[in-house]
């Protein structure tokens, strides 16, 4: 764990900018940050599990972005030391070994990087060891975060190898050896900031007793426990996720047993005068609700709304914001030209489909936020959509999984500003479609702008009243699992 030394020693180096090579100040600074990232994050867990609620979508996506800017910041650092790794391959004996000053000097620079990459990485895993939850979020597969299945627990073992390890120690050799005993160079006013982060670090006073000429076997050992460690927390992990997998298989096999029976088409299916009109209202980041009393998944969704979609815009409007071009627009490019501008999530997968194909329905609304957005808040939320389209439907209703997503939960973590109730259920916080559709009742975020019940549209001025009422009408057992499409 970072000592407060060794934090104020960061703090006072980047301030004066003596460092050795371009970037070190940054990176060192960097890894300091995360440091109270890893801090606030803990906290937030903490106080979630501590009152069964959820991480908000808004904590889950800061939560993701910080832990993919902290494996790429590592990356940064573990390069930047690596340069020197050519000085330590070799064994540190007494009169077999010497280097140069400037290599020294270059060296300590590098040390003082990997002492504290070292520290802030071995603090994340002292505040993480003990919080499942927070490791199961950095563990899962998030296609959204370029983020692969045991991404945290991979990218500790890698750092913590044995030979990443032992030639660290080398080098703490070589600093102890070769500048402790150089008055010259300890005089030296920016290698003594080096000198400072290093001794205060956990790594320079573990092995500073270390018999310079022997005790590999030891050390080996403190490397492999601490490797054990966190296989034997994955292990726990995966047992953990097998539970899961009995509630998302069964979930599962429903869901698709009853999600065939559809007694007849939607009352609005490919109506060209409904289609016509909502074409003509709708807005890029508009929400779409929809009832489907035809069909048998119907019966079993707690509430009135049965699915919820995200209207994403045209080619044009992605142009006029400025997305057009971008890397995750492209994917989809083709979706696009095909008309197919609704995001959301089916029991297959999350997909983009045509209205014409949205259209198999009796009831309809429309939502919008009642405090317009900025294009570039509208362009953040059309990116964060576009990235979960391809993710498995979340038979596990959980609101924190990453890669698995049902409708509601895409607008948990598409509209992150929005603060949505949800329902602790079997030990996972589940959204139904009528949580996500309170959003826009009477002096909420949302308001609904067009809406059909069925199969008639709502004159405007009693669309709302009449919307509210949807919502207050008799639902199921509130803690029944929801499904959803």
């Amino acid at each position: 764990m970072i000592t407060k030394i060794v934090f104020l020693l960061i703090l006072t180096l980047s301030s004066t900018g003596l460092l050795a090579r371009v970037g070190a100040e940054d990176l060192i600074q960097k890894l300091a940050d995360s440091k109270l990232v890893v801090d606030k994050h803990a906290k937030w867990i903490d106080e979630s599990v501590k009152t069964n609620r959820p991480l908000s979508g808004k904590e889950l996506l800061e939560v993701s972005e910080a832990a993919k800017e902290r494996i790429l910041t590592r990356k940064e650092a573990y390069d930047y030391f690596s340069e020197d790794f050519d000085l330590v391959k070799r064994p540190i004996r007494k009169n077999r070994f010497t280097i140069s000053d400037e290599n020294l000097k270059s060296m300590l620079g590098s040390l003082s990087v990997a002492v504290t990459l070292y520290e802030t990485t071995l603090h994340t895993y002292h505040m993480f060891q003990d919080r499942p939850k927070l490791r199961r979020l950095l563990n899962e597969k998030d296609s959204s975060f370029n983020r692969e299945d045991d991404t945290f627990k991979d990218s500790l073992k890698s750092l913590f190898s044995i030979k990443n390890s032992l030639l660290l120690l080398r080098a703490i050799k070589i600093y102890k050896r070769f500048y402790l005993t150089r008055p010259d160079l300890m005089a030296i006013p920016q290698l003594q900031k080096f000198a400072r982060i290093i001794e205060s670090s956990y790594l320079y006073n573990h092995f500073r007793n270390h018999n310079e000429d022997s005790g590999l076997g030891k050390d080996i050992f403190l490397i492999l426990l601490t490797r054990l460690k966190v296989s034997m927390q994955a292990k726990v992990d995966f047992f953990n996720f097998m539970a899961n997998s009995i509630v998302y298989n069964g979930s599962k096999l429903f869901g698709n047993i009853v999600g065939g029976f559809q007694k007849r088409r939607g009352l609005l299916y490919q109506d060209e005068s409904f289609i016509t009109r909502v074409e003509s209202m709708m807005k890029p980041m508009d929400i779409l609700l929809e009832k489907t009393p035809f069909r048998m998944t119907d019966r079993f969704i707690p509430g009135y709304w049965g699915h919820a979609a995200i209207y994403i815009g045209t080619e044009a409007d992605l142009k006029r914001l400025g997305i057009w071009e971008n890397d995750l627009v492209q994917k989809f490019a083709q979706e696009l030209a095909d008309g197919k501008f609704i995001v959301e999530a089916l029991r297959n997968r999350v997909q983009m489909n045509t209205l014409e194909h949205f259209s198999d329905i009796d009831d309809f609304a429309l939502l919008r936020n009642e405090q317009e957005m900025s294009d570039e808040e509208i362009a953040d939320h059309i990116l964060r959509a576009l990235s979960h389209v391809g993710k498995k439907y979340d038979f596990s209703f959980d609101v924190e999984t990453g890669d698995t997503i049902v409708c509601s939960e895409l607008h948990y973590r598409t509209f992150v500003n929005l603060k949505f109730n949800t329902t602790f259920y079997l030990g996972r916080s589940t959204i139904s479609v009528d949580q996500v559709a309170e959003q826009a009742i009477a002096g909420m975020p949302l308001k609904p702008i067009l809406l059909y019940v069925n199969g008639e549209e709502v004159l405007e001025e009693e669309i709302q009243e009449t919307y509210d009422g949807l919502l207050k009408k008799p639902v199921l057992n509130e803690e029944q699992l929801p499904e959803a499409a």
